[in-house]
């Protein structure tokens, strides 16, 4: 079965792109130097010119397929998003593990059939409560994947 690993909204930096500062979410690099191999998607409420560029500040890899809150009719907490990200990576969403940060993204993600992994960095353990698990860091994320032998370390 064909997986798609999905950070939903690493926040990668703490630079000056577009006036706004976003602290980072310590292991994203490693994160998603690990899914390098993998397909996986970003889906993201953020603008998209805001997202690319904090990447880039980072030196962050950005996935092929990236969905953004304006390519959908109905963004978060609607599940669009999250099944457009599956189909322009060729899977059903129930193939699909998402890591979100956000309740309106896991509720989308629950919604979309996708199972769901809640970081707890931005918001509590108790308000990501309809997430299938929660973890407290991106390391965490790693080692569960790891764990699962759904990818393997490089």
């Amino acid at each position: 079965m064909r997986r798609a690993w999905r950070p939903s909204r690493p926040k990668p930096s703490a630079g000056e792109a577009g006036g706004e500062s976003t602290l980072p979410v310590p292991g994203a690099a490693e994160l998603l130097e690990m899914l390098s191999g993998s397909p996986w998607a970003i889906v993201t409420s953020g603008d998209r010119s805001f997202v690319e560029a904090r990447f880039a500040a980072e030196g962050l890899p950005l996935p092929a397929v990236r969905v953004y809150g304006s390519d959908v009719e109905h963004a978060k907490p609607a599940p669009d998003c999250f099944a457009l990200a599956a189909s322009r990576l060729g899977v059903d969403t129930s193939a699909c593990l998402v890591v979100e940060d956000a309740p309106a993204g896991i509720r989308a993600a629950v919604a979309a059939g996708c199972t769901v992994i809640g970081l707890t960095t931005t918001h509590s353990e108790e308000s990501l409560r309809q997430a299938h698990l929660c973890v407290a860091s991106l390391a965490e994320v790693r080692s569960l994947l790891i764990g699962q032998e759904l990818v393997v370390s490089p």
